[in-house]
């Protein structure tokens, strides 16, 4: 197994190993959470991180793009119960506090595993509209009017009204004086 940026012994020394379950699910059963994805990413996280270098490192891993972003970090905190037994909760990462307390925790229950990271990755906003705009097809308009005619069926020969590119409010238009739909 590899960790991508791994170059000195001294970090590895200094790091705790982890898994990220990037877009994953978080199921909840009897011993408490567990994450679920199809493909799992190692990763070291450094026993002094705090949450920006977190983030950084889980976005150099992951090689996301200038399009792509870590929307939620969620990390599956162990504990022990009344009856002194382990179990686990979803705790989500959003500040320096909370990576202190993963480390603690991680640190405090070495025999329970990896760090384990669900991280939910987002996109841009241009991104999605760049997604959308490569799923219509251009000529969807072109087929609902064609030939100055509305290629639709009529709806108890009522639609709506027609928007001028004004104030809605004081330029609204019956469809009747729109071209006919027939």
């Amino acid at each position: 197994m590899t960790f991508l940026g791994e170059t000195s012994s001294q970090t590895i020394v200094n790091s705790s190993s982890g898994f990220i379950f990037p877009n994953g699910l978080i199921i909840h059963d009897d011993s408490g959470v567990y994450f679920n994805t199809s493909t799992l990413v190692p990763i070291r996280v450094s026993n002094t991180c705090d949450f920006a270098t977190l983030k950084t490192r889980i976005h150099n891993t992951l090689q996301l793009n200038d399009k792509q972003f870590l929307d939620e970090i969620y990390y599956r905190q162990s504990f022990t119960d009344i009856g002194n037994q382990i179990r686990f909760q979803c705790m989500q990462l959003k500040n320096d506090d909370d990576v202190n307390t993963m480390l603690m925790c991680n640190h405090k229950f070495l025999c329970v595993g990896p760090i384990e990271l669900l991280c939910n990755i987002g996109r841009t906003p241009d991104r999605i509209l760049n997604l959308l705009e490569g799923t219509m097809t251009r000529t969807h308009d072109a087929l609902l009017y064609y030939n100055r005619r509305w290629n639709m069926p009529h709806q108890n020969n009522f639609v709506g009204y027609a928007f001028t590119g004004k104030n809605p409010k004081k330029n609204l238009t019956f469809l009747q004086d729109v071209p006919s739909m027939n």
